[in-house]
Parts: C-alpha cells; sequence; structure tokens
C-alpha cells in the first residue's frame, strides 16, 4: 500500500498528452499536434500547419456551467470535474499566429483554432490510423 500511495502522486506529476487534429471545412486533416498538459512544466502545445511549426502556451480553466461544457454538457455529475475550457496563442519564428480555443474531457479536445490570414479549423483528438 505504501508503494502505491508513492506512485501515484509521480504518475500525476508525470502529466499527460493528447495528439490533436486540424481538421478543415471538408473533414480533410490539415495538420496534427500534441496538446501536452505537464504540472511542473508550462502548458504547451505545438502544431506544424503547411510546413510551419506553431508553438505556444495555453491556459485552461474548469468549466461550472453548461454553456461552457457544450458537447460534455451530458456527461454524469463525477466527470463534470474533469471538463476544461482552454485557450491558446501559437506562434511560428517568422511571427506567424494561431488562436485557439477548446473544450476537453481528456483525452477528448473539441474546439477551433483560427490563423491570422483567417483559415479556420476544427482542434479535436486525433484518433491513431490503422
Amino acid at each position: 500500500m505504501k508503494r502505491l500511495m508513492l506512485i501515484l502522486p509521480l504518475i500525476a506529476l508525470a502529466g499527460c498528452a493528447s495528439n490533436v487534429a486540424l481538421k478543415d471545412a471538408s473533414d480533410a486533416t490539415r495538420a496534427m499536434g500534441t496538446l501536452t498538459l505537464t504540472w511542473l512544466h508550462s502548458n504547451t502545445m505545438e502544431v506544424t500547419l503547411d510546413g510551419k511549426r506553431y508553438v505556444g502556451e495555453w491556459d485552461s480553466e474548469r468549466c461550472f456551467n453548461v454553456e461552457c461544457r457544450g458537447d460534455y454538457s451530458n456527461v454524469t455529475k463525477v466527470h463534470r470535474r474533469h471538463i476544461r475550457e482552454g485557450l491558446a496563442v501559437l506562434k511560428t519564428k517568422e511571427g506567424d499566429r494561431m488562436d485557439c480555443e477548446w473544450v476537453s474531457h481528456l483525452p477528448d479536445v473539441k474546439g477551433t483554432c483560427r490563423t491570422q490570414d483567417g483559415r479556420t479549423f476544427r482542434l479535436e483528438e486525433a484518433k491513431p490510423t490503422k
């Protein structure tokens, strides 16, 4: 039992990552990336789109109302504390910018990302290819 009590905090501190995909209006995947959730380091997000690497920090907060929970509004009460609303501003070395916002119930992520030239992509969990 003592070993288990030591392992659980280490797992929590290690954090987790969710693969995400950017999809256009025709549902075609345009980019893949990783949304990394950590406890010890800053929260980072990285996406490569059209050969450009967008990187930045993200922030999130718990969703306390039905409007915030969106697609996750019907989850059971015990799971509602895990639903979070997130925002990220990603930039390339050249200064290009992408703004992302989402709601997550990890590993599931649903949201949008907008590039500064006006393109909008759906942000969601990337499903493994078979």
